[in-house]
């Protein structure tokens, strides 16, 4: 056989680099850088939480800070606790510093407050979220989206102001922080603290008006309007402009005290109900007295006054008094014990600090000091407790002291006396023999109806009289009486014949009178000169000058 010999190719392979590889490099390249450059020029994510997340859409709703956008919202999801919303946004490259921990989040849409209309601008752009730039601290992991902006900003000065009170419902956010009628600043927040039980008030006071806030300064809430009907009388007040209608909160240091030094930044205050309780705190010292009244204490109150003729000296601190060691019965004789303090700063500005009020009420119990329920105001009743001096009080033999506490004698006083005096009043006309009167003004009533019937035929006889024919006839016969005297009266008028003879008779007695003047002067100086011749008398001799 014959072999046949054939050759094997060998292929070798090209190890040149081909072109066509780069376009998709360069591709690659390019899209990496992109990515890099995409990636390393974001700006950071911010989680933000909020209860309702009304008007914020992920992917359109933007984040502004001082109208500038910065950001856009990526999404909008419940908590895993179904309890809030959790809202991711991206920043803009470079907007990290914006966010510290006092960093401010909240949602702008159309509002309408006590301010006035705010966020008409987002009627057509929709809502979006204002971030206000913070000052302090690091950045957050997490903020809170707020649903108003904040009061007063991170950077703003002043101080901070914290307000306890009993009462909810006395401030808003929003409301006024007033010095006498000028506004200083605005509260912050409002919330109920478990631990303390009570309302906490944040309030912001701006500079420079925060050295105003001082140690020694009240808070009182200012309404617009406040009626007050207590032992006083009956007060109005009517706040300025700015708290008519939603109210507020004011501060001063009240009159006669120090400033004080300037407080703080997170000093807790007081709220009190208004500016009169305030001066009713000031009094810190007092000494403590119990009294037992006999009269009803219907409207008694705590805080009513204890005066001393009009001049406050305390206040009335429990009524009833309760106490362990009152073993009463519930007789005539029951007895209801008030609590009262007397404050000596009230009145040792008239009296003095030397004056020692205990051996004063001492001295004066023994003299006649008792006190007394008086009416403070008709109109709501209410009572206050009066100390005076009673000249017929009876001499005090009780103990001193009950449980604990000095023992101030009392007596019965307003409404009470007033009755008391007309129980008394109506006791004496009890004991009035009122049966002999009630006799003896009947007998007197019959002899009076029997003097009238006597009267009334009397004057039935004068009218008879009057009403006859020959009264009727009277008047004519008066009549021509008068005339013949008015006749008989002219016959002696001046030319008439008989006036004129008894003039010249007149005058013919009168010549007959002066004639008979000598006769009579000789009679007068001798009786017998009718009868023998009377001596002529001695011509007169003047009397000579005396030397």
């Amino acid at each position: 056989m014959k072999e046949n010999n054939h050759d094997v190719a060998t292929v070798d392979q090209i190890k040149r680099w081909s072109p066509v590889w780069i376009i998709p490099i360069v591709t690659v390249l390019i899209g990496a850088w992109i990515l890099f450059y995409h990636f390393s020029h974001q700006g950071p994510l911010v989680t933000l939480i909020t209860t309702n997340a009304e008007g914020i859409e992920g992917g359109k709703t933007t984040i502004k800070s001082r109208s500038v956008d910065v950001g856009v919202v990526q999404s909008a999801v419940l908590t895993d606790d179904l309890h809030h919303v959790e809202i991711t946004a991206r920043l803009n490259s470079g907007m990290e510093k914006l966010l510290k921990d006092d960093s401010a989040f909240w949602v702008v849409k159309p509002t309408i407050g006590r301010e006035g209309v705010t966020g008409l601008g987002t009627l057509l752009s929709g809502a979006y979220i204002e971030l206000q730039p913070g000052n302090k601290g690091e950045k957050k992991e997490e903020y809170q989206l707020l649903d108003a902006p904040p009061l007063a900003p991170p950077d703003a000065k002043g101080i901070h102001i914290t307000l306890d009170s009993m009462k909810a419902g006395q401030l808003n956010p929003g409301d006024p922080v007033l010095f006498r009628g000028y506004r200083v600043g605005s509260v912050e927040t409002s919330h109920f603290d478990a631990d303390k039980r009570m309302m906490t008030y944040q309030l912001f006071v701006a500079a420079p008006y925060d050295r105003l806030i001082t140690t020694n300064v009240r808070f009182w809430k200012d309404s617009g309007i406040a009626v007050d009907m207590s032992a006083s009388g009956m007060r109005v007040e009517m706040g300025s402009l700015t708290t008519l209608f939603s109210g507020g909160v004011s501060f001063d240091v009240p009159d006669g005290w120090e400033l004080g030094k300037v407080a703080e930044n997170k000093s807790e205050f007081t709220l009190f109900d208004d500016q009169r309780s305030i001066q009713d705190s000031l009094y810190t010292v007092h000494k403590d007295f119990v009294m037992f009244f006999s009269d009803s204490i219907r409207g008694l109150q705590a805080g009513a006054p204890v005066e001393f003729r009009g001049i406050r000296l305390g206040t009335v601190a429990q009524v009833p008094f309760q106490s362990k060691e009152i073993a009463q019965r519930l007789n005539n004789d029951y007895r209801i014990p008030v609590l009262i303090r007397i404050e000596p700063d009230r009145f040792q500005s008239m009296l003095g600090k030397d004056f020692d009020i205990e051996r004063h009420l001492k001295d004066g119990i023994k003299s006649g000091l008792r006190a007394s329920l008086k009416s403070a105001n008709l109109i709501t009743g209410s009572l206050y407790i009066d100390l005076d001096f009673y000249s017929n009080a009876k001499p005090f033999t009780g103990p001193d002291t009950f449980a604990g506490y000095e023992l101030i004698p009392t007596t019965s006083g307003g409404l009470a006396q007033i009755q008391q005096k007309l129980m008394d009043a109506l006791d004496k006309i009890n004991n009035l023999p009122l049966n002999p009167m009630i006799n003896q003004a009947t007998g007197t009533l019959k002899e009076s109806q029997r003097t009238m019937r006597e009267l009334q035929k009397t004057l039935d006889n004068v009218n008879q009289i009057t009403s006859s024919q020959s009264m009727k006839d009277l008047p004519a016969d008066m009549q021509k009486t008068l005339r013949e005297l008015n006749r008989s009266m002219k016959g002696f008028q001046p030319g008439s014949p008989a006036y004129t003879k008894m003039v010249g008779d007149m005058q013919r007695l009168d010549q007959v009178m002066r004639e008979l003047q000598p006769v009579l002067k000789t009679l007068n100086s001798k009786s017998n000169a009718l009868v023998f011749q009377a001596k002529p008398g001695q011509d007169p001799q003047p009397k000579r000058a005396k030397q």
